[in-house]
């Protein structure tokens, strides 16, 4: 006897710098498991640094910004029917650096991974997955709203790692999608949020979101705004969401003594930044960076998202099926939208 599932589907495949829609098995499931069709999958710009800076020498489906809903289920947890949201890695939650709050650094953490990424019409989510980074996805969220749940997970894991206070003055660098959830994470914990960022249209969205206060960049009304709301100290934190080396040493000088910049942003390969060792010593800066998640952290943000602390639907608009990736890309890249949600397998 036959079954009468499909056996191919479509996916996103991308190796050497290049892409293009082709044919694949579709996963077959193990005790424990789900297989979701993908109904919403962002684009990290990690998938876009990825596929322009690594070699990827092994074909690879990228996508990890999950949502879908479910369509096989070997677990009890979730059903046939389910709207599901899911993050890609999952610690150990034992070993040495789980012990120490490194959950990012984690063997298993950086082992383990859906099958394939979201950038295909169904995944795999194996059974370590269904137990600690799957959720279902509350009433109040549509697909595209909940699929943010991994990214806003890793700024809320920023914002820990940062030790944002109430009262704390914070300059966010960028207000791409990144910063703009940065921005009420920090509104959110009680603080005040300063927003630079070249785009018009990107500064006016966050003082609709809650901004103390945005700027076209290190232009004077910064700096006079910035000396006002801390009387004169500096910044508490700055948080950069954008690679941009010759930036770096001037953010360390908004900074308050003891103050902390946060990095959320890789660089490109061959770039290199320049630090005045003694201005970090002198002065007791703090450099943290922050790149990803834990369970707790992803639990933490769907709750944020469906109780409206945080907002996301005015990012949600630009959607792409994987045919139009090339579109999506370009359109990321060239700071045309704020977010691309690829879908896959919408229904």
């Amino acid at each position: 006897m036959t079954s009468d599932k499909p056996r191919m589907m479509k996916a996103l495949v991308s190796r050497h710098h290049k892409f293009r829609v082709q044919e694949i098995p579709r996963p077959a499931l193990r005790e424990g498991e789900l297989l979701l069709q993908v109904t919403a999958c962002g684009v990290c710009f990690s998938d876009v640094h990825k596929i322009r800076f690594q070699p990827l020498e092994e074909p690879v489906v990228l996508g990890h910004e999950v949502a879908g809903r479910v369509v096989e289920s070997e677990s009890a947890k979730f059903h046939v029917g389910d709207r599901v949201v899911v993050a890609h890695h999952v610690p150990c939650g034992r070993c040495h650096y789980c012990r120490h709050g490194n959950v990012s650094m984690c063997a298993q953490f950086k082992k383990n991974n859906l099958d394939p990424g979201g950038f295909a019409e169904f995944v795999r989510v194996p059974a370590e997955h269904v137990e600690s980074v799957a959720f279902h996805i509350p009433d109040a969220l549509s697909n595209n709203e909940a699929s943010f749940m991994e990214p806003l997970g890793c700024c809320v894991r920023a914002v820990k790692r940062a030790a944002i206070q109430p009262s704390d003055v914070v300059v966010v660098v960028g207000l791409g999608s990144i910063g703009l959830l940065f921005m009420q994470l920090i509104r959110h914990a009680g603080g005040k949020c300063m927003g630079l960022d070249l785009d018009r249209a990107r500064r006016e969205l966050a003082d609709s979101l809650g901004s103390s206060a945005t700027f076209a960049g290190s232009e004077p009304d910064f700096e006079e705004s910035l000396a006002s709301m801390t009387s004169g100290r500096g910044t508490d934190a700055v948080f950069l969401t954008a690679g941009n080396p010759p930036l770096v040493p001037t953010a360390l000088s908004w900074l308050r003594a003891g103050g902390t910049c946060l990095v959320f942003a890789s660089l490109h390969p061959d770039s290199d930044v320049t630090l005045d060792w003694n201005q970090l010593y002198y002065r007791e800066l703090n450099i943290v960076t922050s790149y990803s998640a834990s369970p707790a952290d992803l639990e933490e943000a769907l709750k944020l998202l469906a109780n409206g602390s945080v907002r996301v639907a005015r990012m949600t608009g630009h959607t792409f099926p994987l045919e139009r990736f090339s579109e999506a890309l370009a359109a990321i890249e060239s700071r045309a939208i704020l977010k691309a949600i690829m879908t896959p397998g919408e229904i």
